[in-house]
């Protein structure tokens, strides 16, 4: 289930990316200059199965080395890369097996970037940094609340809101199958503006992000230390570009890489377009 969940995620950034139009429009001027406030709820699913990451083992490290090598000589599928696919195998399976981690590092490892995914709540994350946000300018989030459907219709004074945004996000860990990958955080967060009393839908837009790769036991240090720190740093970008893309912005947002470049944000957090991996 975590691999095709996971898989599912790939799928649909990889839709965005062959799409031509932005995944990203603001909403249109004539539409959001009469907006004053708008609530929010956030809901999703975050893949934690991290079974498949990296090589266990000089005999695992043996196959996995072997598929890169093949991978590499085949290239662009040239005759020649086909024909030296065998040669590339049988020095990955040489190379793999030198290389990998013991199997008690690489389960340590696993261990350890599971129990993160599982106790970081990105929902949670997410919907206190929007909560907080100022990045949609003049126009107020009034509430935002974790769970489907559950977005206040209403401002604090009774007035309805200009808009209710259901929000709906996937996020895993995105790695190669290599012996020793270099892995990532990725998430998909889509977006359903409608009206205060949610039967109209006004607007969509979707967000991809792709955090900076790091060694898969370097990020499971010290209790994925650097893992969780990454699932947070993604909430705070994520937040900042959807309040500031759908009501202040002007530009569209395209996918870059399978990612967007956020480096745009005007708290200078955001970053260029990293790559969703394989």
């Amino acid at each position: 289930m975590g691999v095709a969940r996971l898989a599912g995620i790939v799928g649909a950034v990889g839709l965005l990316t062959a799409c031509s139009e932005p995944a990203v429009k603001p909403i249109p001027n004539d539409m959001r200059s009469s907006i004053r406030s708008i609530s929010v709820d956030v809901s999703g699913l975050k893949q934690s199965d991290t079974s498949t990451i990296a090589a266990r083992g000089s005999d695992e490290g043996a196959r996995r080395g072997a598929a890169q090598g093949a991978r590499v000589m085949a290239g662009g599928s040239t005759m020649l890369g086909l024909l030296l696919m065998p040669v590339g195998a049988a020095i990955g399976t040489a190379k793999g097996a030198a290389e990998a981690q013991p199997e008690l590092v690489v389960d340590d490892a696993r261990a350890s970037l599971r129990i993160a995914m599982q106790e970081t709540d990105f929902g949670e994350l997410l919907r206190s940094r929007l909560a907080s946000s100022k990045a949609s300018g003049p126009v107020e989030i009034v509430g935002v609340t974790t769970g489907a459907a559950s977005a206040p219709l209403q401002d604090s004074a009774g007035a309805p809101v200009g808009h209710v945004i259901a929000l709906e996000y996937r996020v895993g860990i995105s790695h190669p199958r290599e012996v020793n990958p270099k892995i990532g955080i990725v998430v998909l967060v889509m977006a359903q503006v409608q009206s205060p009393d949610r039967k109209e839908m006004i607007h969509k837009a979707a967000w991809s992000y792709c955090s900076e790769r790091q060694d898969f036991v370097q990020m499971a240090a010290g209790r994925a230390a650097a893992l969780r720190a990454e699932i947070d740093t993604a909430a705070t970008i994520l937040a900042e570009a959807i309040a500031y893309d759908l009501y202040v912005n002007r530009l569209p947002r395209y996918v870059k890489n399978s990612c967007m470049d956020f480096s745009d944000l005007p708290s200078g957090r955001g970053k260029p377009a990293g790559s969703i991996g394989s």
